[in-house]
């Protein structure tokens, strides 16, 4: 019985050596998960810092460049703006420049008819006289 006994109590040595070493391996995956809950916890603060930082930076860019697409706009506006009065100057002086031509070939036309019809009056005046 002794033998027994003292079989039991080496068997129960065992059991707390093991349990020991159960005990020592569960506090040490009981660090590891908490050094990955606190390496989770910075990769998601680190992953939310870059994407407030990128969108942030997204938004700036978006309105950087809507701002120099609307003063681009505005310049084709004013272009095409410019290029409408100018078109509208230029038919303005071609309808003055024809107003012009066409005063002045009025006014040659009446000279003629003026100068033919003196040239008429000082006809018949020097014929009256050639026949008298």
């Amino acid at each position: 019985m002794f033998e027994t006994v003292k079989q039991q109590g080496e068997d129960i040595e065992k059991l707390k050596e093991a349990h020991g070493d159960l005990a020592k391996g569960q506090i040490a995956l009981m660090e590891w998960k908490k050094d990955m809950d606190k390496w989770r916890h910075e990769s998601d603060t680190n992953y939310h810092d870059l994407k407030t930082t990128i969108l942030t930076e997204n938004k700036e860019t978006r309105s950087f460049f809507q701002s120099i697409m609307d003063k681009q706009w505005d310049l084709i506006k004013s272009t095409t703006g410019m290029q409408h009065e100018l078109k509208k100057a230029d038919t303005d002086i071609k309808k003055v420049d024809s107003e012009i031509k066409r005063d002045n070939w009025a006014k040659a036309w009446d000279f003629m008819k003026t100068l033919f019809a003196a040239g008429g009056i000082v006809y018949l005046i020097f014929e009256a006289f050639i026949l008298q």
